[in-house]
């Protein structure tokens, strides 16, 4: 019986942390597509992004209760709320780079499973992102100055 009760309870952990993987990788998604949106200037595909994002940062923040990406999800909701609002692709990308930061934070605590992330870093506007590949294409500036940027760093 007692096996039988270990085996139930490992089970069980091991669906949380997929239900709970599988939460944090769909936040992680809609950022990429988020970045996607702003390369390629598209103010409703960019909003549309960081709505689904604050729902999934909705989802996660309970779980954070006590956890060192607490403040992060608190940060990141926050410019999520502020910056979906907007329709300008100037703010957006303003706070995408705030929103970035937050990532990056997240990123960096290993929330987001063993996927590779790079760290990429835009010169002229002095900021990061994260992306899951080594590619660049700025999201700050889209077509304007699509490869400005380089990886700075990678997160396994």
């Amino acid at each position: 019986m007692k096996t039988l009760f270990l085996i139930l309870m490992s089970w069980a952990g091991m669906v949380t942390t997929q239900a709970q993987s599988k939460d944090w990788n769909q936040l992680l998604k809609d950022y990429l597509v988020l970045e996607d949106a702003l390369v390629a200037s598209n103010v409703n595909d960019a909003k549309d992004a960081m709505g689904r994002m604050q729902k999934e940062v909705l989802q996660l923040q309970p779980e954070a209760s006590g956890k060192a990406y607490q403040k992060e999800l608190k940060f990141l909701a926050a410019y999520l709320d502020l910056y979906a609002k907007s329709d300008s692709l100037d703010e957006i990308r303003t706070g995408f780079g705030k929103i970035s930061g937050s990532m990056i934070a997240l990123a960096d605590q290993k929330v987001f499973g063993s996927d590779t992330l790079y760290v990429l870093f835009c010169p002229m506007k002095k900021t990061s992102w994260l992306d899951d590949t080594k590619d660049v294409k700025n999201p700050y500036y889209g077509k304007a100055m699509l490869t400005c940027g380089s990886v700075k760093k990678t997160i396994n």
